[in-house]
């Protein structure tokens, strides 16, 4: 009996003769490779469409008259530009996307293409395919998708319905700090234009029934009668899980809801894709082989596993439709359909040529899956089951028995949690560098919990869920009574779930690695492969070992035993959000973003990936300076999960759900809570003074009504000093507060860097608190486009006739400013008109300057 690992041996230990044996691998890379070059380097332009195009006639019309050798390297040239091409190609021209630049008021006439997600029982987010845009008198037709927020008073509309409404267009923006999530592109992958928000959904006006493009129109259908019967039949918690796991719709997946899963490593169970439409397969074909073995005569006549690979394309073909037809579920549909298809052809044995023949399907169709992350998880997670699943098994010195007749059903069992544990753990094991570069996350139960959960959502689950469906046209009972089986499996796996995620260590929050300790990773898991079979392995491994010993040392460093202060203003929108990192390792978060509506959290979102990315996983002094969604939302994912050791307020306190939260995760982290009182002296931090110069416990107080005025009036101020240079944190002092800080913190307010005070609004920065501080630079963190008009043009001007240099984070990214021995540097993450991406200036030059 052969080995496993013999009939899935990867093709990176053969003779490199071999490799033209499987010419798709080279083909598929160099086809991804003219993606990557597009998106990366290349030019965009008609003109060099054209180029690629006469460069791909050529080499095809060039092709008969060479070598075999020569000919398998210009096939590998013509898909790279192809990949180029074809990228190329993908642009499309935007009528909106210029009004949303100038967030221009329009009115949009459109069809709702899926049903509105609800958030918190009033936000309703829309997706929507535009088809009219009307501008003053002019009606012009358009063929766009955009996403539609409405506030208040939310319609109940459903896939299908047109509708009309005045609207602001707006871009979509990123927030630009190192190590965040890129949004822009993400939305524009989806093929999402722009995004839009209603105030008011009473002004939505509906225009009857739409039209939806095919094949949406037929899945709609489809859908709509099973998505109301789990609606009727189920729980709120129920309904939302069949919905995602059957109808591929997650839009009742809340926060909540979610946790659980990605605690537990079981997050991609809520969205459809390789593992749903991979159990739906393997129950479909082991149902045919098992059915068409029944019949001894047709067993003798047709070959029994190539038809059931053949009728199992059917069920899968048919649930990817059931599932909404999504991006993943399509490409997880290729790619089973891919495997299907080697075992039609007796080609099943060729696992690397068919993966790479579907991922070169997945790429022609869609250029852009390249830069998804569900092609990306779907597609590394399928080479590590294929790379390390034979390793694995070899060491449990494993054989398959899968062609044996007589076999006992208790080795069997053992047969086939081995080959889980085995699969489980290789998708794991090689999915860990992306999993903590796009979540952040790592679950140390993952593989017990896969190994309790998928059986039950695999056998129980799906097959009853889809039985529900397929039975629901002929009778409605019989629907519901497998609907009914089916959440009784549902609530065991919750169970199961729970259980899990309850455990306090069952899952860590991780920093973000780069490229190159990536790269280190796949290296060393390489060497350790052939490490017994190939000397350069070993010479490899050593060397991977010393350089991700002095990458950690580098970073230890950095993190640890930096001599520099470090002040970095985050872009988190419209709000305020630092980090101060002073010389010697210790660190400051002053405050953390937020929104006052809906529910994304710029704490775990925003500001905590910046913090991964520079390698920060604790800080020790979190600073509040006034209780406003937009300075506090984000500190309550802050102080969970990096354990700060004290908390800095002014003691004000709101009734609001926001603030209760973060009171209990302070009451329980034990965080110490200071107040002005507490630190009325300042304190020095390894050669930095901090000081609080408002409110003054000892001064003169500030006499206004307790409102939103007196919240920003009473705001904390930090005034931070290190080798000469001094910053000034101001909250949202208003003129008012301005005119107290003044009064009793007097010269000690002048400043060498100032965070604008209330975001450049025009009730703030007055002329004799400029003129108090003497900013050289000021720093404004307020949001493009936003109502309020932020910042203000006459607080620009003022600034401007100062001679202050300013640094709007909407256009500079995040500002990183670096103080230490002879050195004083800025940096900013996008280039600004007038700010060099880097700018430094010697300390003694600056004090004489300043002189």
């Amino acid at each position: 009996m052969k080995r496993n690992s013999e009939v899935w041996a990867p093709p990176y230990g053969e003779k490199r003769s071999k490799l033209f044996h499987r010419p798709l691998i080279p083909m598929l890379v160099s086809f991804a490779g003219g993606i990557l070059a597009v998106h990366k380097i290349l030019p965009l332009g008609h003109g060099f469409i054209l180029a690629l195009f006469f460069s791909i006639v050529i080499c095809l019309v060039a092709i008969p008259f060479l070598s075999p050798r020569i000919r398998i390297y210009s096939l590998i040239l013509i898909f790279f530009l192809t990949g180029a091409l074809l990228s190329q190609g993908n642009r499309h021209p935007s009528r909106l996307i210029p009004l949303a630049n100038l967030y221009k008021s329009v009115i949009i006439e459109g069809t709702i293409i899926d049903p509105p997600k609800i958030i918190d029982g009033k936000i309703a987010k829309i997706n929507l395919r535009a088809q009219e845009l009307i501008l003053k008198e002019d009606t012009v037709p358009i063929d766009e998708y955009i996403v539609v927020t409405v506030y208040n008073h939310t319609p109940r509309f459903k896939a299908g319905d047109k509708i009309r409404f005045p609207t602001r267009l707006r871009p979509f923006k990123n927030f630009n700090n190192p190590g965040n999530y890129n949004y822009e592109e993400a939305m524009r992958l989806k093929g999402l234009t722009c995004s839009a928000s209603v105030s008011d959904g009473r002004r939505i006006v509906p225009m009857g029934s739409g039209y939806l493009p095919f094949p949406r129109d037929l899945i709609e259908t489809i859908q709509k009668p099973v998505r109301d019967l789990f609606k009727k039949k189920l729980d709120a918690r129920d309904f939302a899980l069949f919905r995602a796991l059957i109808l591929g719709e997650r839009q009742g997946i809340d926060p909540g809801l979610r946790e659980p899963f990605n605690r537990t490593g079981l997050g991609h169970m809520l969205a459809v894709s390789g593992l749903h439409i991979g159990l739906v397969a393997w129950a479909a074909f082991f149902l045919f082989k098992w059915v068409l073995s029944r019949s001894y005569r047709l067993a003798l006549e047709i070959d029994v596993r190539k038809m059931a690979a053949f009728l199992t394309a059917f069920p899968v073909i048919g649930y990817t439709l059931l599932t909404g037809f999504q991006v993943s579920s399509q490409r997880a549909m290729i790619m089973i359909l891919a495997f299907l298809g080697s075992l039609i052809l007796g080609r099943e044995r060729e696992v690397w040529s068919t993966l790479a023949l579907a991922g070169l399907i997945i790429l022609f169709l869609d250029p852009n899956a390249l830069f998804s992350i569900s092609f990306q998880l779907s597609f590394m997670a399928v080479i590590g089951i294929l790379w390390l699943t034979p390793a694995i098994l070899d060491k449990f010195h494993y054989t398959d028995n899968s062609q044996q007749e007589k076999i006992s059903i208790l080795n069997r069992l053992l047969a086939y949690f081995t080959g889980l544990v085995a699969v489980t753990a290789s998708a794991t094991i090689f999915l860990i560098p992306i999993t903590c570069y796009y979540f952040h996350r790592i679950s140390l139960v993952s593989i017990p919990a896969n190994l309790t959960t998928v059986p039950i959502l695999g056998m129980w689950i799906i097959p009853l869920g889809l039985l529900s469906a397929v039975a629901l046209p002929f009778s409605s009972n019989v629907s519901s009574f497998f609907l009914n089986l089916g959440a009784w499996g549902l609530n065991k796996m919750m169970t199961i779930i729970e259980f899990w995620s309850h455990i306090p260590w069952s899952s860590i929050w991780t920093i973000t690695p780069n490229l190159f300790e990536t790269f280190l990773f796949y290296s060393f898991i390489l060497g350790i492969f052939f490490f017994k079979r190939r000397r350069w392995a070993k010479i490899g491994v050593a060397l991977i070992a010393t350089l991700i010993l002095s990458d950690v040392a580098y970073w230890v460093y950095q993190v640890r035993f930096n001599r520099d202060l470090e002040v970095a203003f985050l872009d988190v929108g419209q709000g305020n959000a630092a980090l101060v990192a002073f010389p010697g390792g210790k660190k400051m978060i002053i405050d953390g973003g937020g929104f006052s509506r809906g529910s994304f959290d710029v704490g775990k979102m925003v500001v905590a990936p910046y913090l991964w990315h520079k390698k920060i996983s604790e800080i020790d002094y979190m600073v509040l300076s006034h209780p406003q969604a937009d300075h506090m939302n984000g500190l309550r994912f802050i102080a969970k999960i990096f354990r700060p050791k004290e908390f800095w307020y002014n003691g004000d306190e709101v009734e609001t759900a926001t603030f209760r939260e973060l009171k209990t995760i302070i009451k329980t982290g034990k965080i110490r809570r200071l107040l002005p009182g507490d630190l009325r002296d300042g304190i020095e931090i390894n050669g930095v003074r901090v000081n609080i110069l408002h409110p003054d416990p000892d001064g003169q107080p500030l006499i206004l009504e307790k409102d939103g005025k007196w919240l920003n009036n009473n705001s904390l101020v930090l005034k931070i000093a290190y080798r000469g240079k001094t910053f000034l944190f101001p909250g949202d002092l208003e003129k008012q507060g301005e005119e107290v800080l003044v009064s009793n913190a007097g010269e000690r307010v002048k400043s060498d860097i100032l965070l604008s005070p209330h975001h450049g609004s025009k009730t703030s920065s007055s002329r004799e608190f400029l003129e108090m501080v003497q900013p050289g630079i000021c720093i404004i963190s307020s949001r493009e486009g936003s109502s309020g008009n932020f910042p203000h043009q006459t607080v620009l001007d003022r600034l401007r006739h100062m001679g202050c240099r300013i640094i709007r984070i909407s256009r500079s990214g995040a500002v990183e400013i670096i103080v230490g021995k002879d050195r004083f540097e800025i940096r900013t993450f996008l280039n600004e008109k007038g700010l060099s991406q880097s700018r430094s200036r010697d300390t003694g030059e600056a004090r004489k300057e300043k002189q």
